[in-house]
């Protein structure tokens, strides 16, 4: 190896353990928000009332019962993830019927049961959120009440607004006490999905407990919204302050927000849509229509003066043109595939979203599925694309090409997915990945323009890619 060659590359080998190190030890002061006990089998054991002893509960409701304000992971308060920041004094079903429809619940006395509204969902046009089922991972709650005790709860139902594979606005609603005595926790929190880590990571909570405070606050039946000190803050912007909402009593809440005269064929109408939707039925909004018709009208014009350019464009000059063009750098082979290359990686993490979405509104109950279609593009096609496309012994300029293009892939990803502020740890991680793609790229022209041998290269080279790739999903980076 050239002596240029063994300092550039013990520069970079001395790089990318500085980052590790760093990265490691910046892990060990965020908090924990790992998937705990991932190899495990089977569901997680109470840890048994008398820890409960150990932690804050907070008075909810008129029976005074009580709300450990966090979720966790497993029945155990050692798992904690987010803090509770709404509480609504109603039931579950009437806070969607609420949330979903701008229309209250009704109390069936024949089946005991509530009963919601038929109404429309509220469009995107309106301004208002669009709230729909969702689908996440098991978190719990722990309560204490003056009939069964202290006791786990899982959630009622999930609520989002965004999608699974983008970004969205995700509830957790978990339901406790009778009809008269009922109120439901809430945890509302911004995420997006992150492909590294292969689930939510989480953005926000503040800005998610006022979107559903406004949404709530604007609905007839709510008589009453204020702020408690619950004193669960200090996890991502959470401040320890919990939207307390107040229902009117279903007969006069159901006086100015649901028609007594619904019939039968409402609730079967209402029915039939919520199928629909889980189905992946859906269809374009006026702005999509819009956007769609001017792309057809742009598409029409740029056609019409190619063809009248064609037409009036002599042979000779045309010729003239192609000789040109193909004694321009153009034309070189490794200026194409110094393109390709860049562009490639630039458009494969948006490819991969833009796919993801695709079938998100195909199959929207499937997310395993689809993650399990697209995760082997997004961890192979970097690699793959990096080792074949390079094919001479500019190694500095295929290191650059793929650390930039990707990089600007990753970005543009965040962009789209509207994450503006990322941790540290991340940052790092996503540096020492692009360095270990700029290597794969190295070697790759090495292989194809040299006899140099890569037998140890390569192996390296692939195993750091691997290794980065298990970080994020072993670690949780």
């Amino acid at each position: 190896m050239r002596p240029r060659a063994r300092r550039s590359g013990g520069l970079v080998v001395l790089v990318v353990f500085v980052v590790l190190s760093t990265s490691a030890v910046s892990s060990v002061s965020v908090v924990d928000v790992t998937p705990g006990n991932l190899f495990d089998s089977g569901p997680a054991v109470p840890d048994g009332v008398e820890e409960a002893r150990d932690v804050s509960l907070v008075s909810v409701g008129i029976e005074e019962d009580r709300l450990w304000p966090f979720t966790s992971r497993a029945k155990s308060f050692d798992t904690l993830t987010l803090p509770i920041n709404l509480v609504v004094k109603g039931d579950p079903a009437r806070v969607r019927s609420l949330l979903v429809y701008s229309q209250d619940a009704r109390w069936d006395e024949t089946t005991e049961s509530w009963k919601e509204a038929a109404g429309e969902q509220a469009s995107p046009e309106t301004g208002e959120s669009v709230w729909g089922p969702a689908t996440g991972a098991d978190r719990y709650t722990y309560v204490d009440t003056e009939g069964p005790g202290g006791r786990w709860v899982d959630e009622s139902m999930q609520l989002h607004d965004g999608t699974y594979f983008g970004s969205r606005v995700h509830l957790r609603l978990y339901g406790v006490g009778s009809r008269n005595t009922s109120w439901t926790a809430i945890q509302a929190h911004r995420d997006y999905w992150d492909w590294f880590r292969l689930r939510h990571t989480v953005t926000s909570l503040a800005g998610p407990q006022h979107t559903v405070e406004r949404d709530l606050m604007d609905q007839p039946a709510v008589v009453d919204v204020r702020r408690e000190r619950y004193g669960n803050g200090g996890v991502f912007d959470a401040d320890g302050w919990v939207t307390v909402t107040e229902l009117a009593p279903p007969q006069l809440a159901s006086d100015t927000s649901v028609e007594d005269t619904a019939v039968e064929s409402e609730v079967d109408a209402d029915a039939e849509r919520d199928e629909a939707l889980d189905a992946g039925v859906f269809s374009l909004g006026t702005e999509s229509t819009h956007r769609l018709t001017s792309i057809a009208l742009l598409a029409f014009v740029v056609a019409s003066v190619g063809g009248l350019l064609a037409t009036t464009i002599d042979a000779d000059d045309i010729d003239t043109a192609t000789d040109r063009l193909e004694r321009s750098p153009i034309a070189d082979d490794r200026f194409q595939r110094s393109v390709a290359l860049f562009l490639a990686l630039i458009a494969l993490p948006l490819v991969v979203r833009a796919a993801a979405l695709a079938l998100e509104g195909i199959a929207p109950n499937q997310p395993k599925v689809i993650a399990g279609l697209l995760y082997p593009v997004f961890v192979f096609a970097p690699p793959y694309l990096a080792l074949r496309i390079p094919k001479d012994a500019a190694t500095e300029r295929w290191f650059s090409l793929a650390f930039l293009g990707y990089g600007i892939g990753l970005v543009a990803d965040f962009a789209l997915v509207g994450v503006s502020v990322v941790p540290i740890d991340l940052v790092l991680h996503r540096f020492v990945l692009l360095v270990s793609l700029g290597l794969l790229a190295v070697v790759g022209a090495r292989r194809a323009a040299t006899d140099e041998s890569t037998r140890v290269a390569l192996p390296a080279a692939v195993g750091l890619w691997v290794a980065l790739l298990l970080w994020p999903l072993l670690l949780g980076v």
